[in-house]
């Protein structure tokens, strides 16, 4: 089975992004050589299992690192779960997570999940790049914010929290 050096979200933007906003997951994706697979939720992922309510879900398939992604859901979601996905194979997570939407969630508490989605919010919402809105052009509304890097007004909240910058 393949596996990347682990690597943070920093050194993906660094290495795979292309320096234009909104961070596009599926670009970084496709530039580390992860596999995206659309599903709905309905959907067989395999023959023995159906899961109803999944976001998404990480696995290698021989040695092609794979990511699905729930297409019934909103675009800002799928956008997250594939940031969220990619950041099991890049903090070398194994091989196989099933994420229901809970796992998304605030809440959540299980180690790998908490790391997982604090890696998709660094990298659709990249330090530098949040305080340099705020900072140089002023921008503080949350949901300006959130438009601009494309993602929901609670994720860009959650990052304005662990960036110092909201209470």
């Amino acid at each position: 089975m393949s596996e990347i050096q682990r690597m943070t979200a920093s050194d993906v933007l660094s290495q795979h992004w292309d320096g234009y906003l909104h961070v596009c997951p599926k670009k970084i994706a496709q530039s580390m050589g992860v596999t995206l697979k659309e599903f709905d939720a309905a959907i067989q992922l395999d023959r023995n299992h159906v899961d109803h309510g999944l976001s998404g879900k990480f696995e290698f398939e021989g040695d092609t690192p794979v990511c699905y992604y729930n297409s019934s859901e909103p675009l800002l979601r799928q956008n997250f779960t594939i940031a969220h996905e990619l950041g099991h194979y890049a903090l070398g997570h194994g091989k196989s997570f099933r994420d229901p939407v809970s796992n998304f969630s605030s809440r959540g508490n299980e180690f790998k999940e908490i790391q997982a989605n604090d890696f998709a919010a660094q990298l659709l919402m990249p330090k530098s790049q949040v305080l340099g809105y705020i900072r140089e052009r002023g921008i503080v509304d949350i949901g300006k914010l959130a438009d601009i890097f494309k993602v929901s007004q609670v994720a860009m909240k959650y990052r304005l929290k662990n960036l110092g910058v909201l209470r």
